[in-house]
């Protein structure tokens, strides 16, 4: 599936603040910014490498991502979206962009597997994740 294809769905299929106390009682607890480094992560992993053999697990990592959020979001960190999804998106394509930079390889190494560890352990597998106990 394309990544231009895969992002406008995932957002048609979670509104924003479409999840009741209930359901966003079962998201794992973590920020609004961790959650929005996470998926601009994942988004920038699919430009420079494509989903890879899992297509359906990306597809439910990202759809997971933006259901927590919509659901951690405030009214002005809702609006302001854009922004900082671009300002986050744009970190992570110059620092894949670096893995192919022989001067700044380290760095950007660091950057990336820091963050997918940081997304893997502290919200993936947290209580309420997709992958929770694994």
């Amino acid at each position: 599936m394309r990544l231009t294809t895969l992002i406008p769905l995932i957002f048609c299929a979670t509104p924003l603040f479409a999840q009741t106390d209930a359901e966003a009682d079962l998201m794992p607890q973590v920020s609004h910014d961790l959650a929005l480094t996470c998926l601009a992560y994942w988004v920038s992993g699919l430009e420079a490498n494509g989903p890879g053999a899992d297509i359906e697990g990306t597809a439910k990592e990202l759809v997971f991502f933006s259901r927590l959020i919509a659901q951690k979001a405030t009214a002005d960190e809702a609006a302001a979206f854009d922004t900082r999804f671009a300002e986050q998106l744009d970190f992570y394509r110059k620092t894949q962009a670096a893995m192919d930079n022989p001067a700044t390889r380290e760095e950007a190494d660091m950057e990336l597997t820091g963050s997918g560890k940081m997304c893997w352990f502290e919200i993936l597998q947290a209580e309420g994740g997709p992958y929770e106990g694994q």
